[in-house]
């Protein structure tokens, strides 16, 4: 079995006519995800004036992750105006692989 790893991913968007347009569809495509097992969790910044959603997923490498990413209805609308991509090793908690292996 190929190792997985764990990357958390940004959106930022400014279209909130276009985020509120293709809300369901995004949700659709969100439980997909997790069902497949590719998303582990996601959701919306807090108390911060930026829009911004917060998804962390665990995928083969960073290209599946894109390959994923590009089914987005956000991705596809073009309604994510600025992205970030960070891997991350959970250490700590319920995601330490370590409590796998």
């Amino acid at each position: 079995m190929t190792k997985r790893q764990y990357f958390v991913v940004t959106y930022t968007h400014d279209n909130i006519v276009g985020w509120t347009k293709y809300v369901l569809a995004h949700v659709k495509y969100l439980k997909e995800q997790i069902k497949i097992g590719n998303l582990v969790v996601s959701g919306p910044s807090q108390g911060d004036h930026k829009r911004q959603a917060i998804l962390i997923f665990h995928v083969a490498d960073r290209d599946a992750l894109m390959t994923i990413i590009k089914q987005d209805p956000y991705y596809i609308h073009d309604l994510i105006i600025s992205m970030t991509i960070t891997p991350w090793k959970p250490q700590f908690g319920d995601l330490d692989e370590s409590n796998f292996e």
